[in-house]
């Protein structure tokens, strides 16, 4: 955070006010800045919003990871501790996904540098 000073042009605008009004405004102040990014950083973090962010990053991608049948009976679930758990409904899907595991795991670890996703578990449900 960063601390922003009157300019001239905010001194004279001040002097002139505070001279029209007859009365002395106090200085002017110092205030802090803030970017923007820091800031919507700072909300999402406080309203614990990262984890459904990454989690919604997962899943766009997950159709494009793991075709569309695949997509249709399985879904991401949560992230915990850089575990991605995933729904399935059927035991074939658990299989086919078991067997391409390590595949799925390359492709949202270079699709998604910042999700953190080391492993991938399955469950039913």
């Amino acid at each position: 955070m960063s601390t922003r000073h009157a300019t001239a042009g905010q001194r004279r605008r001040h002097a002139l006010v505070s001279a029209w009004r007859g009365v002395e405004d106090g200085p002017v102040l110092n205030l802090p800045t803030v970017s923007v990014a820091d800031l919507v950083g700072k909300v999402v973090a406080q309203a614990g919003l990262s984890e459904r962010m990454r989690l919604e990053e997962v899943l766009a991608a997950w159709r494009e990871i793991v075709g569309d049948f695949l997509f249709q009976h399985s879904r991401p679930d949560s992230i915990q501790r850089g575990v991605l758990m995933v729904r399935v409904l059927q035991p074939a899907v658990h299989h086919a996904l078991t067997l391409e595991r390590p595949r799925i795991l390359k492709r949202l670890q270079e699709r998604l540098k910042n999700a953190g996703i080391k492993d991938v578990r399955l469950k039913h449900g």
